[in-house]
């Protein structure tokens, strides 16, 4: 039995092969990280008008809900994503280098990320669709 070789040429090889491969990938993540940024923002200002009318009328404990960054996405090496959580409820919001973003939620973290919708990135479509799962996931992780 022989040992493998050591050393790191086996690795450039592969990134090598790896970036030949995703040669064009970096301008379709660059626009497609632009335009998740915006969803993202429109996110946010969804977010931040739930937890601003929640503390003007004293109730502090519906205001712990969080928009997390534009971050590569935890399954896809060609993805972006970025997620709205409120406790153990989550949305995760998938760019792909195809101009869509599929809308995952609202789901247990930890349980199964269902129902998946996939809409035009950029586009109303996408910011309506977000709309409706952030009132679900809002709905859901303050049902009693």
């Amino acid at each position: 039995m022989s040992t493998p070789a050591l050393g790191t040429a086996r690795f450039e090889q592969l990134a090598d092969r790896l970036a030949d491969r995703d040669r064009d990938l970096a301008n379709a993540l660059g626009a497609i990280a632009a335009a998740l940024g915006d969803l993202r923002e429109h996110a946010s200002r969804c977010v931040d008008s739930f937890v601003r009318a929640a503390r003007e009328r004293g109730c502090m404990h519906l205001t712990h809900v969080a928009v997390g960054p534009v971050e590569p996405d935890e399954k896809h090496v060609d993805c972006l994503q970025f997620k709205v959580a409120r406790g153990r409820w989550e949305v995760t919001c998938v760019g792909k280098p195809r101009g869509v973003v599929t809308l995952v939620g609202p789901y247990r973290r930890g349980k199964e990320e269902k129902p998946c919708s996939e809409h035009p990135l950029p586009g109303t479509s996408s910011e309506a669709a977000l709309e409706e799962l952030l009132l679900a996931l809002l709905r859901e992780a303050t049902a009693r």
